[in-house]
């Protein structure tokens, strides 16, 4: 109960930090610096909370659903392989409707 709580808090911090780098123009290589850490640190949250969750409900719970959120926690890498400078906005939209959509499948975990 904990774990899903934790993993809704922290799935809905880095909904919030990919869309301020969908939204805001980056002009100092400094704030630039800081959200791409900022960023980091979220992604990493997510996948291992994520991780926990899908685990759990794997082995625990026997969810079908932990094979959805799976498949959340292997979408950043997947969109890593396939992203360049030019369509970085397009796959960061589609990592958010990613992490929304495993945001859903926790709270019907919940």
């Amino acid at each position: 109960m904990y774990i899903i709580t934790t993993g809704i808090i922290i799935n809905v911090l880095l909904i919030i930090v990919l869309l301020i780098g969908v939204v805001y123009k980056f002009e100092h290589p400094k704030c630039k610096a800081i959200f791409g850490y900022t960023v980091t640190a979220s992604m990493i949250m997510y996948i291992l909370l994520l991780g926990i969750v899908t685990v759990y409900g794997l082995f625990v719970n026997h969810n079908l659903y932990s094979y959805i959120l799976f498949l959340c926690i292997i979408s950043p890498f997947i969109i890593g392989k396939l992203v360049n400078y030019n369509s970085l906005k397009k796959y960061t939209i589609i990592q958010i409707l990613s992490c929304l959509f495993s945001l859903i499948i926790l709270l019907i975990l919940l």
